[in-house]
């Protein structure tokens, strides 16, 4: 396999400031996977703003198609340490993760609240945090979308290790042919929390992405639609609007401290310390 050795990557490893997402080598199948991989992260403003960044802040909004209860959430993730807090208002519910402990207070749904706490992060963030120690990228291959007849190039990626940024065994980034920006997701589930049996995935399932916001000189989705194969009960299709995305804001750790009555999500915590058996 190949390293990644750029100067640019070079100057992440050796910053102080590095996250523990874009401070390493991945590994490249091939020269073309690195080509691919290079042409993304430049499309979308680079490495060295988000490397500065103290933390990534935003706002989302999302709704199942068929039904009536839409979901909004205020998300921070510290690009520092890889801790993360949520706060949704509707239903007067918090969670987070301190790199050790993840809780949530007042979650409304029966579902582990550790799945969610980096999820949407990781989809707005993976042309960076694809460039981790951990990650393998390739090989390229190319794909079609729901609704779309353009051959999109597809670059394949997996992690060595679970991650709260990791909802199942792969990403697969449709880059867009003109602007070379990501233009859909292709992922799986395999969460023991939201699959039955976590050998049988879930997916997979397609975020296609249709509207972009600069910040600070970094592109971001900001609209993407979702077409989900759902946990065997038919289509699970959505909408998700992203909005006040921050990077100049500091992290407020005070929020990382579970408020009485809040619940331990043990399940994810044990989860993403095993060792996947398999790409």
């Amino acid at each position: 396999m190949l390293k990644q050795f750029t100067p640019l990557v070079l100057l992440i490893s050796l910053s102080v400031s590095a996250t523990p997402w874009f401070n390493g080598s991945p590994e490249f199948t091939d020269n073309a996977s690195q080509k691919l991989a290079n042409e993304i992260i430049t499309a979308h403003g680079g490495m060295d703003t988000m490397v500065a960044a103290p933390s990534l802040q935003f706002n989302f909004f999302t709704k199942s198609i068929g039904n009536p209860a839409p979901f909004y959430s205020n998300e921070s993730i510290n690009l520092k340490n890889g801790s993360a807090y949520i706060e949704w208002p509707f239903f007067d519910a918090s969670m987070a993760w301190d790199q050790e402990t993840a809780w949530s207070h007042h979650w409304p749904v029966p579902l582990p609240a550790g799945f969610f706490v980096r999820l949407t992060g990781s989809f707005l963030t993976l042309p960076w945090l694809m460039f981790a120690d951990n990650a393998n990228i390739g090989p390229v291959s190319t794909g079609r979308l729901p609704d779309d007849d353009t051959e999109y190039e597809v670059l394949r990626i997996t992690f060595d290790n679970r991650s709260p940024s990791i909802p199942g065994t792969f990403y697969e980034l449709f880059v867009e042919p003109e602007h070379r920006v990501m233009k859909a997701i292709r992922f799986d589930i395999n969460h023991p929390g939201m699959a039955a049996n976590p050998n049988q995935v879930l997916g997979p399932n397609v975020h296609i992405f249709g509207e972009y916001s600069n910040v600070d000189g970094l592109i971001f989705p900001t609209f993407y639609k979702t077409y989900g194969r759902g946990g065997g009960s038919g289509p699970n299709n959505a909408y998700h609007f992203v909005w006040n995305i921050r990077l100049d804001q500091s992290f407020d750790n005070d929020r990382l401290i579970a408020p009485e009555g809040s619940i331990i999500d043990e399940l994810s915590m044990q989860w993403w310390s095993s060792k996947p058996t398999g790409q």
